[in-house]
């Protein structure tokens, strides 16, 4: 399948409460309407920030998937969406700062079996490559040389890499090459892991290695699974 991921910046003025409600509560119904959607996923982003990453523009990112590449390129013009979700976003998004990657899912660590309503914290790092890397050496050394290196007993539950597709980027560079997403108990457990120096040495002798540090964030999110197999 295909991951659409949307950032969401809230809309000037909204504050977070109301954003995250309208979010959930009025936009989440209209998206089901949208027949091509497999799975549609709300990752509100937490107050509590990742040390490091304090200062981040979004409130959180829309997860959809669809089962091909033209199903998403789709969305824009499928009826449902432009007379639904669509015409809703104004309402409480920053259209101005609305951006989209176009991933493929590539799962690591599955340690979880995830229902609709399992309460996990997820970790979401929004990644910039290397100026010097093509974008095949990019996700290369992202798989086989970053991957191995997520320790199996740090807590990890769920450890994802969605990768900006190769074929999108004849249109321009995209905001971001790729998103991790790694799964937790509670926050107390991404901390634990975070803050660990067994993490922080391998991170800090990793990142430089593949990815352009001064142009990725990270924020924690907790996941509105809306629509999910059962």
């Amino acid at each position: 399948m295909i991951k659409g991921i949307a950032l969401a910046v809230p809309k000037p003025g909204l504050s977070a409460e109301a954003f995250h409600r309208h979010w959930r509560e009025v936009h989440a119904p209209l998206a089901l309407r949208i027949h091509a959607l497999r799975r549609y996923v709300q990752s509100h982003r937490k107050a509590l920030a990742v040390p490091g990453f304090e200062q981040v523009p979004y409130g959180g990112v829309a997860e959809i998937w669809f089962d091909t590449l033209e199903d998403l390129y789709a969305l824009p013009n499928m009826p449902e969406y432009v007379a639904g979700a669509h015409a809703d976003e104004p309402n409480f998004l920053d259209m101005s700062a609305l951006k989209f990657l176009a991933t493929r899912e590539h799962v690591f660590i599955d340690e979880v079996d995830i229902k609709q309503d399992t309460p996990l914290t997820k970790a979401i790092f929004l990644l910039r490559r290397r100026p010097d890397m093509s974008v095949a050496q990019f996700q290369d050394y992202w798989i086989n040389g970053h991957a191995p290196q997520i320790p199996r007993d740090a807590g990890v539950l769920r450890y994802v890499q969605c990768h900006q597709v190769p074929e999108s980027y004849a249109a321009g560079e995209p905001p971001y090459d790729g998103v991790a997403e790694l799964s937790f108990a509670d926050d107390e457990a991404f901390l634990a892991y975070w803050t660990s120096p067994r993490i922080q040495a391998i991170f800090g002798a990793d990142a430089p290695r593949f990815l352009d540090g001064a142009n990725c964030t990270a924020f924690l999110a907790a996941e509105n699974r809306v629509r999910w197999p059962a």
